[in-house]
C-alpha cells in the first residue's frame, strides 16, 4: 500500500493514496471541526494482491472545551463499516492535539477502494476537532507521516503577517516576514531566529501547520517586544521569493577530519529588507543549523546537527545570492558561463598552434 495520509490543517487537505469526505462539519482554520454526528471519511486504495498481518492508524484531534471545563465529544471509528473504536473519551483537556494509534487486523483491509470513518457520537456537547490520519503496514513504521511532511514541504516559501507588542502596549503592525529554508531534507521549520545587519533580531516559534508563530523581537534601537505572525501567503519555489534577497550556497560538511560536499542551502528571511548576517534554524525533525554570512553573501560559516547526532561544520559558498527566477534559471546561467569558458579555452590554444604554424613556414 502507497504511502496514505490526510493532513486535515489545510484547505484542501494534504493527501497521500487518500480523498477525504465530510458531513457534519467543516473547515475550522488549521482542523476540520465536526458536530455531533458529524463524521470525515478517508477513501483509500490497496493494490491486488496486497495483504496484510496488521496496519497502524494514527488520529490526531482533540475534543473543544465546554467553558472552562474539558469537552464531550466521544469518537467512533471504523473501517470498511466495521467498528474499530466505540465511544471513545480523547485525553488532553481540550488544550493540544492528541495522536492516538491503533492496530487494524488485516482482515479488515480489502484489495481496491477502502474506507476510514471517524465520527464525532450523536451525544456529542461540544465540537471534535481533526488534524491529520495516516495508515500504514504495521512493518512499514511512521512511513506515511514522512511522506506527509515531505510533500507539505513542496510548498515551503512562506510569507506572514506580523505584529508586535513592547511592554506595557497595544499590538502594532510589524510589516511582512517571508521565509524559506531548504536543504534538500524535506521537512518545514519548526523555528527559526535572525539577525540583521541593522541590528535588528527576532525568533519565531512555528506552529506545525505553519499557520502561525510566536516569538520575541528586538529592534534595531533595542525596544524590545512580542512578536507574533499569520500566514499571508504560502508557494512551491521559487515562487515568493520574486525581488527578494534569497540566498543559494553549495555547501560542504565537516566531520571525520575533513570536509565533505553536501547538498545545496537556499534561505530567505526577509523582514523589512535589511541583509541578514546571522540565521538559525531546527527543522519538524528536530534537525537544526546555525549560519554567520559574510558581508557581502559570497559565503558562511556555521554548523548543523541531525537529530540524535552530534554536531558538524557546515560552510558555504554562494551561487547567486540576489533573487532567483523561474527554477533552474541560476543553474543554466552557470551551466552557459562554464561552456563559454570551455570554448574560449579552445580557441586560445587552436589560435596559439596556427600561430606556432605560421611561424614554421
Amino acid at each position: 500500500m502507497e504511502a496514505t495520509f490526510a493532513d486535515l490543517s489545510m484547505s484542501p487537505p494534504l493527501c497521500g493514496n487518500a480523498e477525504v469526505r465530510t458531513d457534519g462539519g467543516g473547515f475550522g482554520g488549521d482542523h476540520v471541526h465536526l458536530g455531533a454526528g458529524g463524521s470525515a471519511t478517508l477513501d483509500f486504495e490497496v493494490e491486488a494482491g496486497e495483504t496484510f498481518i496488521e496496519a497502524t492508524l494514527k488520529v490526531t484531534a482533540l475534543v473543544s472545551k465546554l467553558g472552562g471545563s474539558p469537552g464531550f465529544a466521544p469518537m467512533d471509528i471504523e473501517v470498511n463499516g466495521d467498528a474499530l473504536v466505540e465511544s471513545l473519551m480523547l485525553p488532553g483537556g481540550g488544550d493540544l492535539p492528541q495522536t492516538m494509534v491503533f492496530a487494524v487486523p488485516g482482515e479488515l483491509l480489502r484489495e481496491g477502494t477502502n474506507t476510514v470513518t471517524v465520527r464525532s457520537s450523536s451525544k456529542a456537547a461540544t465540537m471534535l476537532w481533526l488534524y491529520r490520519i495516516t495508515l500504514d503496514s504495521v512493518y512499514e513504521r511512521d512511513r506515511s507521516e514522512r511522506a506527509m511532511g515531505a510533500k507539505a514541504a513542496e510548498r515551503a516559501v512562506f510569507a506572514f503577517r506580523t505584529e508586535r507588542r513592547a511592554v506595557g502596549a497595544d499590538w502594532t503592525d510589524a510589516g511582512r516576514l517571508r521565509l524559506y529554508v531548504e536543504r534538500g531534507e524535506g521537512s518545514l521549520p519548526a523555528q527559526v531566529s535572525w539577525r540583521g545587519v541593522d541590528g535588528a533580531e527576532g525568533a519565531a516559534s512555528l506552529q506545525s501547520a505553519m499557520t502561525d508563530f510566536l516569538g520575541h523581537h528586538r529592534g534595531a534601537d533595542g525596544t524590545m517586544a512580542e512578536f507574533r505572525g499569520r500566514l499571508d501567503g504560502r508557494w512551491t519555489f521559487p515562487e515568493g521569493t520574486v525581488d527578494a534577497p534569497l540566498h543559494h550556497f553549495r555547501t560542504e560538511e565537516g566531520w571525520g577530519g575533513g570536509w565533505h560536499t553536501s547538498g545545496d542551502l537556499r534561505i530567505l528571511v526577509d523582514h523589512g529588507g535589511a541583509a541578514m548576517e546571522r540565521v538559525t534554524w531546527r527543522d519538524q525533525r528536530t534537525n537544526g543549523g546555525s549560519i554567520c554570512l559574510q558581508s557581502d553573501g559570497s559565503g558562511f560559516v556555521g554548523f548543523y546537527q541531525r537529530v540524535n547526532e552530534g554536531p558538524i561544520g557546515y560552510r558555504g559558498t554562494a551561487v547567486r545570492v540576489e533573487a532567483e527566477g523561474p527554477a533552474g534559471q541560476s543553474e543554466l546561467q552557470e551551466e552557459l558561463e562554464r561552456t563559454a569558458r570551455q570554448l574560449k579555452l579552445v580557441a586560445d590554444v587552436a589560435v596559439d598552434k596556427l600561430t606556432d604554424w605560421l611561424r614554421t613556414r
